[in-house]
């Protein structure tokens, strides 16, 4: 049987700091040269965050931090002791072959039970529908797959699994990152990033000791899955649990594999009410909190302001961002050195309604992250106020738009008997000419600026009612009406040039101005008056 130990064997594709091509390197190499690393980063998304949570287990295990204090500490090393590393990863050397025939990492002896799928199964976004995991009509010689790429696929199938169909010992049941969007904040390279995301590790947080906490190839006897749902020892427990029983079926002649086993295991109890300190939370009527969802039909930026928000009984900020916000508050006291901004990510995605094992939409988001937004709860107000005059002209937009349908459809008419364009028809209208689709995707390259240049603006405005007259806040309210008029001018220009069209046309560029007109008026500030022209906009 071929080797394939993750210590020393390439596997973890990583964005090197020298801007050459991605290169995978070994577990052991990604940590002892993570302040030579820019980042670790896979196509997929879900890879990427499961890879970055097994670092952070192996990490927490040897350096704690117990205390604030002891981060900061750990912080101003700039790199992890490579000695402690070494040592580690060689005791524990043996539990890291992909293919051992006792004890395969992530996975189990191979099953009596069990039938046989591709290996490309383990991949949710090559398999596309998890409903091939039914469908035992598959090719006799299945596409093969890198060893590398199938432990990359086996750690994120442990995090990311569906729960759909049947399966032994009960039915397939959610892993626990599949519902809702996971953050992560990232620094200027990867032993930076790992910090940022680093905890205060104790026996009551982030997860509550349960028993000797401890990853799972550290676990003598790792638990057997329980229909009713199993409690995690600890974090680092919870950091490498074990959704699935998964099987790798090696090839003879090299370290590749063209099929696997998989089968249900470990679900998290209930009872433990574990919050993943990856997520945001919000209370739902019925439900308590529940984790921030992906929205396809809404980009995270325009929601920002909810993650930045303190957390409450009813809202909670990731956990990650408390943590950031700590070390905003060291930097400014000069108890550490470190940047006023770091940049964020948020993975996701969903599946599309009434089927739940079908993928519908994946997402990786990546927003500029000021720490003082953490820290001074005005600036997320302003925010705030910010994406709601977004909405307000969007919904401006929107309203001329219809408009335009509606006469396209239907033109006015005196006789009140005429012909109602039906609803169905305008919104299909509507949806053609995406002119929203437009207005929202020209707007956020300027809304990264303003996140990044708001701080800086307003730090005289603090209690203000409204976006303060700063530059950051104008050159958005003049940014947001110019996208608005150009949107609506390209669909406009998109007509044939008929004269009905050009009367409908005119209609709702009267509509839209009408509407412009009274944000300015609710807004003055923002939208300082026009010198004379001689003409009306």
């Amino acid at each position: 049987m071929p080797e394939f130990n993750l210590v020393d064997r390439e596997w973890i594709p990583c964005l090197m700091r020298d801007g050459n091509q991605p290169r995978e390197l070994s577990l052991r190499d990604v940590l002892l040269e993570a302040h030579n690393i820019h980042e670790v980063f896979d196509d997929s998304p879900l890879v990427t965050v499961a890879l970055h949570r097994l670092l952070l287990a192996i990490l927490h295990r040897n350096f704690g931090p117990a205390r604030f204090g002891e981060w900061k500490e750990l912080w101003k090393c700039g790199a992890w002791d490579g000695q402690v590393i070494t040592k580690y990863l060689e005791q524990w050397r043996h539990q890291f072959d992909l293919f051992d025939q006792t004890r395969p990492f992530y996975q189990v002896k191979r099953m009596a039970n069990a039938g046989l799928q591709p290996a490309t199964l383990l991949a949710l976004e090559i398999s596309g529908s998890q409903a091939t995991l039914f469908d035992h009509n598959f090719d006799a010689t299945p596409p093969a797959m890198s060893a590398a790429s199938a432990a990359r696929y086996v750690i994120a199938r442990q995090a990311f699994s569906i729960g759909f169909g049947k399966s032994e010992p009960f039915y397939l049941q959610d892993s626990i990152l599949v519902r809702g969007l996971t953050f992560l904040v990232f620094g200027n390279n990867l032993f930076e990033t790992l910090m940022l995301n680093m905890l205060i590790y104790t026996r009551s947080r982030p997860v509550e000791w349960n028993g000797e906490d401890l990853p799972v190839w550290e676990q003598e006897e790792p638990a057997a899955p329980e229909k009713v749902g199993t409690l995690a020892t600890g974090y680092l427990d919870y950091l490498t649990w074990q959704s699935r029983r998964i099987h790798l079926l090696a090839s003879d002649d090299s370290p590749k594999t063209r099929q696997c086993q998989i089968q249900q295991n470990l679900v998290l109890a209930d009872a433990q009410g574990i919050l993943d300190p990856f997520k945001c939370y919000r209370e739902v009527k019925e439900k308590g909190l529940q984790p921030m969802p992906l929205n396809p039909a809404k980009a995270l930026w325009r929601e920002s302001h909810t993650l930045f928000q303190q957390t409450t009984q009813t809202k909670r900020r990731p956990e990650v961002f408390e943590l950031a916000a700590r070390v905003e508050a060291a930097r400014r006291c000069g108890e550490i050195e470190a940047q006023p901004a770091y940049s964020f990510a948020a993975y996701g995605f969903a599946t599309k309604i009434g089927q739940a094992a079908n993928v519908e939409f994946w997402s990786r988001e990546r927003l500029p992250l000021p720490l003082t937004y953490l820290t001074e709860p005005y600036l997320v107000e302003s925010l705030r106020l910010a994406l709601k005059l977004a909405d307000d002209v969007g919904e401006g937009l929107k309203d001329s738009i219809r408009l335009l349908a509606r006469l396209l459809i239907a033109p006015l008419s005196n006789d009140k008997n005429a012909r109602q364009p039906d609803a169905g028809d305008v919104s299909n209208l509507v949806s053609g000419f995406a002119s929203e689709e437009f207005y929202w995707a020209r707007l956020e390259p300027a809304f990264k600026k303003l996140l990044t240049d708001l701080p800086e603006d307003q730090r005289a405005n603090r209690a203000a009612e409204d976006l303060p007259d700063t530059r950051a806040a104008t050159e958005w309210a003049r940014m947001l009406l110019e996208t608005a008029r150009a949107a609506l001018s390209k669909t406009i220009n998109s007509l044939s040039g008929s004269a009905r069209e050009l009367k409908a046309g005119a209609e709702a560029e009267r509509r839209f101005n009408g509407l412009m007109k009274r944000i300015r008026e609710t807004h003055p500030r923002l939208f300082p008056p026009k010198p004379e022209t001689g003409g009306e906009e």
